[in-house]
């Protein structure tokens, strides 16, 4: 896969923290992967290597947004004529812009997903982007839509009088594409590329 053809297609990439790209070393993507007791897919390393917190450029100042097709079909107020947007990817911790920072949202919503899952990016609203780290999930991309999530354990419990089952958290999940490359290949800047 020739990535950065993919990007200039894409109208090129950019540093979200707008000093150059901020990759993250070898030694924290290990200890992201020890902490989360697996090994991220290779084409997915190679991106944090290189790039990190990014977005892309898109057709023009005044049209800034990249899209995707989901192999799951998503909902409608998700995806205008089947294109949902695409916004930023996650990456080093660095910065002021800790939005972007993939340990925090890997913390903050790990309660809140699958454990076979964690967020890389977003669609600049409440959906986010989410690689499969394990299980059947294993390197395939999902949407994750906060409009559908489940309700929290104490929550459900009490709704519910009964603990929360785990395929819950899997009722707001869209298959995206089945492995991180795909899903770059899916980017498009309209529905016309």
């Amino acid at each position: 896969m020739n990535i950065e053809a993919i990007f200039d297609r894409l109208g090129g990439i950019y540093a979200i923290y707008g000093e150059g790209f901020q990759p993250l070393s070898e030694t924290e993507i290990e200890n992201l992967e020890t902490s989360l007791d697996c090994r991220f897919p290779d084409a997915y390393r190679q991106f944090l290597l290189k790039y990190g917190a990014s977005s892309f450029n898109g057709t023009s100042d005044d049209d800034p947004f990249v899209y995707f097709r989901s192999i799951t079909p998503l909902p409608d107020y998700i995806a205008d004529g089947g294109l949902a947007i695409f916004d930023a990817f996650f990456g080093t911790n660095n910065g002021a812009k800790q939005g972007y920072s993939l340990l925090t949202r890997i913390n903050f919503y790990k309660e809140r997903m699958p454990a076979t899952l964690i967020p890389i990016g977003d669609d600049g609203g409440a959906g986010l982007i989410c690689l499969g780290i394990g299980g059947n999930d294993y390197g395939q991309i999902f949407y994750w839509d906060q409009a559908d999530e489940a309700l929290s354990e104490e929550d459900y419990l009490e709704d519910y009088e009964e603990p929360r089952p785990p395929e819950a958290l899997y009722q707001n999940l869209y298959l995206v594409a089945s492995s991180f490359t795909n899903f770059l290949k899916q980017l498009q800047l309209s529905e016309k590329n």
